[in-house]
């Protein structure tokens, strides 16, 4: 594993399985093979295909991708490498799942609901992990996530969340440390304002209808989750 975006991931979300029991519920509840959208490097896909389910991942950063695809060997998983908000696959799924409040990130939801519609079963489920409530602004640097490569270590250090126009704004010192000499970016992540009732109401016009919600209570490391469950409407 070399490219510093895989590190990079793995350090700031690989380690965040609190969601994993709900998301194996659903495919067990919803057989016939299901879509994981913005598999990164497999946290969600590969626990999901070790169970025995058929996974389709979704990854538009190259590198994840590859990485992803390197680490499934010979599970059941077909790595697609496009953007979530505009893709097709070559069969269709019972379910898809857009886990970690991924959906946030999205240029456009409207393309993305439209791309999922398509590409669901009848009677197909969509679940979106959304950003839970509670969360609070701080400006505090907080300990590193570490992970040493050889000669480098890696470090990715939280040092504020802020709230921007109502999105959410996650920053992040990025320090790659060799030979004594550390170079650092700050790395932000910005989360759009979405709720349930917005993306239920979206949803609604894409041709799914609500079908209720769950809550993915916040680890000491990672906020909370709610879980919106949208089935194709008949």
């Amino acid at each position: 594993m070399s490219p510093d975006a895989v590190i990079w991931h793995d350090l700031e979300c690989g380690s965040y399985d609190a969601d994993l029991p709900h998301w194996h519920e659903l495919a067990r509840r919803h057989p016939g093979g299901l879509l994981d959208v913005g598999a990164g490097t497999g946290r969600v896909a590969l626990s999901l295909a070790a169970a025995g389910h058929r996974v389709i991942a979704l990854e538009r950063d190259a590198a994840l991708a590859a990485e992803l695809e390197r680490r499934a060997g010979t599970l059941a998983v077909e790595v697609v490498h496009a953007d979530a908000c505009c893709f097709t696959l070559h069969s269709r799924v019972a379910l898809a799942i857009v886990p970690m409040q991924t959906i946030h990130l999205f240029a456009d939801r409207l393309a993305f609901l439209s791309c999922a519609r398509r590409v669901l079963e009848p009677g197909g489920v969509l679940a979106v992990a959304l950003l839970g409530a509670g969360v609070e602004p701080f400006e505090l640097e907080l300990e590193p996530d570490a992970v040493e490569f050889g000669a480098v270590r890696y470090e990715s250090t939280p040092t504020a969340l802020r709230l921007d126009e109502g999105a959410v704004v996650i920053e992040r010192r990025r320090s790659r440390i060799a030979g004594g000499t550390a170079r650092s970016a700050i790395d932000l992540t910005r989360l759009s304002h979405l709720d349930g009732a917005i993306l239920e109401q979206e949803a609604r016009a894409a041709g799914f209808e609500p079908l209720g919600t769950a809550v993915i209570a916040p680890t000491r490391d990672h906020a909370g989750s709610e879980i919106v469950r949208l089935g194709v409407a008949s």
